[in-house]
């Protein structure tokens, strides 16, 4: 399928621009997280792009990242054309990125549908996926405004945002639509046991649908800086190359994630109700509560466990050997080693900011 279903293009816009500090050791700024070799053996950017296939093609996939790691995306995405590898000078968050995209379909395809997924997410199950977009897509398509996937949770969670929905409005395909009612933030574990109990929640899985009109719409509304300098960048682009200006407007546009900027304040917002299994993957615990465990819990690499209970344990080089722990993320690349109890991996980030102040750039 190459269309949202009532024949608008459907393309597909896969942001790849994180750094994935939460990663580290493994994760560096030449080999982020998306790039890691974390879904069976590919990397979760190629596990992506490889889960849109049939319903969009590569010559309308479009992949957005950092000028970094460029040519290490293009290397790991032969069947994209080179062209639709899209670097930015900057990290600017979600809005700016999917801004960029948006105004570049507005000149090219304005009647494009476009649904736009994060890098670094695990789903076992493609064909639902490719469902659940499909739905989307034709909801954005018939309906008009923007659209979420929510997931519907499967405990009380405390690291993911939440879509509180209302009653069902119609279908799409299998899939039940409803109109949302707001967006929460990340909740203590109490709430988050309520959300759970109260059956109109469900997990904001950061994967959206919309036209290129209804996003560069909702952005002209609700963040209008960001909207000037896109505009001001399209213009430079038509008349001296979208390279040159890039490189002169994207990094003072404005910085804001999307969730935030436009989807929190935006009417109408739908959400097409999934159930499939999925992970952002947000930190080595993530990691280990999606791979196949070995009764160590997770083993990459060179790795020798005994009497290891619940841990991660990973080399990227030399063997680890683990006696008798616990609970216990370990991972040993050439040029560094992570000692880190499961129940404090979202400190990793710490370590990263702490290096980049202490100026070790080589370990960054």
């Amino acid at each position: 399928m190459t269309s949202s279903g009532d024949g608008a293009p459907l393309f597909a816009v896969v942001m790849a621009g994180g750094a994935g500090t939460r990663f580290w050791p493994l994760s560096r700024r030449s080999r982020p997280k998306q790039l890691l070799p974390l879904a069976g053996g590919r990397s979760l950017l190629a596990a992506t792009v490889e889960r849109l296939s049939p319903l969009v093609t590569p010559a309308r996939t479009l992949v957005v990242t950092s000028e970094a790691v460029r040519g290490a995306v293009r290397e790991e995405l032969p069947g994209i054309p080179a062209e639709n590898v899209l670097a930015e000078p900057e990290g600017r968050d979600t809005a700016a990125c999917i801004g960029w995209v948006a105004w570049r379909l507005a000149r090219t395809s304005p009647s494009a549908v476009m649904v736009v997924l994060p890098a670094d997410h695990l789903i076992p199950d493609g064909a639902a996926l490719r469902s659940a977009l499909s739905a989307a897509a034709a909801t954005a398509y018939a309906r008009g405004g923007l659209v979420t996937l929510g997931l519907r949770p499967t405990r009380a969670e405390t690291g993911f945002g939440y879509v509180e929905v209302g009653d069902a409005v119609g279908t799409a395909g299998a899939h039940t639509v409803h109109a949302v009612r707001r967006f929460v933030e990340k909740p203590d574990l109490e709430t988050a046991r309520r959300f759970l109990e109260s059956g109109s929640f469900r997990w904001n899985s950061g994967m959206f649908a919309w036209t290129v009109a209804a996003i560069e719409a909702a952005i002209r509304e609700h963040l209008p800086e960001l909207a000037s300098g896109l505009d001001r960048m399209a213009a430079d682009a038509e008349s001296e190359g979208e390279a040159a200006a890039l490189r002169r407007h994207y990094p003072s546009l404005q910085r804001v994630s999307v969730d935030f900027g436009v989807m929190e304040k935006a009417a109408p917002v739908w959400a097409v109700g999934v159930e499939f299994a999925w992970s952002d993957v947000g930190s080595w615990g993530g990691l280990a509560e999606t791979l196949p465990g070995s009764p160590a819990g997770v083993a990459i690499g060179d790795v020798a466990a005994i009497d290891a209970e619940r841990s991660v344990l990973v080399s990227d080089g030399p063997l680890v050997a683990a006696v008798g722990v616990r609970d216990l993320v370990v991972v040993a690349t050439r040029d560094a080693v992570l000692v880190v109890p499961r129940d404090q991996v979202q400190r990793v980030k710490e370590v990263v900011e702490a290096l980049r102040a202490a100026g070790r750039e080589e370990l960054l």
